[in-house]
């Protein structure tokens, strides 16, 4: 999959192209997207999407907490496994948001080609969002291209949306999100060196370094699937501030045990799948009652 961050840099002679945020990449986008891949193929053109970082939602509503479904490097990866030929991703700003929906349409049309547009159906771009797809179809038989709107994908009667998934994931129901999603939420993160704490009560913990900008389910403790090495291992994660051990709320920890495994693993990168959530973050009088929850979490762990 060819990667660039401007229209301007690539001179293609037709293309098929769509345009979102993609955040997550989850079953909405992945029908869209099929339907780009698939109506591209059958031209023999490439398929071509177009999306933006930040987030335009990030840059209108200045939101400085955690927000992401998906690293920048995670959704290139998941939109190539759709078949994706070419993804430009546009640093958005005001200035981008102020360009007309025409003049946008336009510079699709001389650099891309722009033979067909393939959009959602409530999709608008442009300056105040005037680019409806009712006006995209209307410049489109002046300027020389055809616009296929897709009807969304619902999770029962509600439509799958990036939003839905992140209020999900806030409530820690990582089930129903994989659901929308089509596969467990997950993070990446390097582990680092803690206090070593876990292991002195018998459960050592991978302490993830997570890209700040990613959103984490809500704090709680979870069973997951964790790949090292291309290998996956049975884990128990604890998202949260550690209450037993500690009063800062400074920072979410995700701490992460690795079922049945010993090996010195600092410095390494592992991928965390949340499959479950077991129970809420819990303050412990003693050690020696988090260790007999601990033990418990890791049984019911077993038997999911």
């Amino acid at each position: 999959m060819i990667q660039a961050s401007s229209i301007e840099e690539l001179h293609l002679k037709k293309a098929c192209v769509t345009i979102g945020s993609f955040d997550g990449v989850h079953t909405g986008h992945r029908k869209l997207v099929a339907a780009l891949v698939d109506s591209a193929r059958s031209q023999s053109i490439p398929a071509v999407v177009i999306t933006f970082f930040p987030h335009p939602a990030v840059v209108f509503k200045q939101i400085g907490t955690p927000f992401y479904l998906s690293t920048p490097e995670e959704k290139a990866e998941q939109l190539s496994n759709l078949g994706v030929d070419v993804l430009i991703s546009i640093p958005f700003s005001l200035d981008i948001a102020s360009i007309p929906a025409l003049d946008f349409i336009r510079l699709l049309r001389k650099h891309l080609g722009l033979t067909e547009l393939v959009v959602g159906e409530g999709f608008a771009l442009g300056k105040g969002r005037a680019g409806t797809v009712e006006v995209l179809s209307g410049y489109g038989r002046s300027e020389g291209y055809s616009v296929t709107c897709i009807s969304p994908k619902r999770s029962g009667e509600e439509v799958v949306s990036s939003s839905m998934i992140r209020a999900m994931l806030q409530t820690g129901d990582v089930q129903t999100a994989a659901t929308a999603l089509g596969r467990d939420y997950g993070v990446v993160g390097t582990v680092e060196r803690g206090d070593g704490r876990g292991r002195t009560i018998g459960f050592p913990t991978a302490n993830l370094d997570i890209w700040p900008q990613k959103l984490l389910p809500s704090s709680g403790v979870y069973r997951c699937i964790s790949e090292l090495n291309g290998k996956t291992y049975l884990s128990v994660a604890n998202v949260g501030f550690r209450p037993t051990f500690t009063e800062n709320k400074n920072r979410v920890f995700v701490e992460v045990h690795l079922l049945d495994f010993q090996e010195d693993i600092y410095g390494r990168q592992i991928k965390v799948q949340f499959t479950h959530r077991l129970r809420g973050e819990t303050k412990y009088p003693s050690f020696e009652e988090l260790v007999q929850q601990i033990n418990r979490d890791i049984q019911i762990a077993r038997e999911l």
